[in-house]
């Protein structure tokens, strides 16, 4: 299945990650319980297929998240991220 934004199409297997940890942390706790849910589990790894697995959410519903906090800034996809012992950096 593939979703599109605006600007991209991104398909049930794509893996995001969060930008930037601490501001991750702030915008969280503002967050409805849903989308909080999802941001805390964002590492990386995990693709819109896992994480609607997680939460019980549909694959969209994941999706159409995801989305809004991309074009936020708040993530990015995961293969733009490099990784070091276990931690995602810039």
């Amino acid at each position: 299945m593939e979703f599109r934004t605006p600007e991209r199409t991104f398909a049930a297997s794509a893996v995001f990650g969060v930008v930037d940890n601490q501001q991750v942390t702030l915008l969280a706790s503002q967050l409805p319980r849903r989308e909080r849910w999802i941001l805390l589990l964002l590492d990386g790894r995990r693709s819109i297929a896992d994480l609607a697995h997680l939460t019980q959410r549909s694959e969209l519903d994941v999706a159409s998240t995801l989305a809004t906090f991309l074009q936020w800034g708040y993530i990015k996809p995961a293969h733009a991220m490099e990784y070091r012992t276990g931690s995602i950096r810039k």
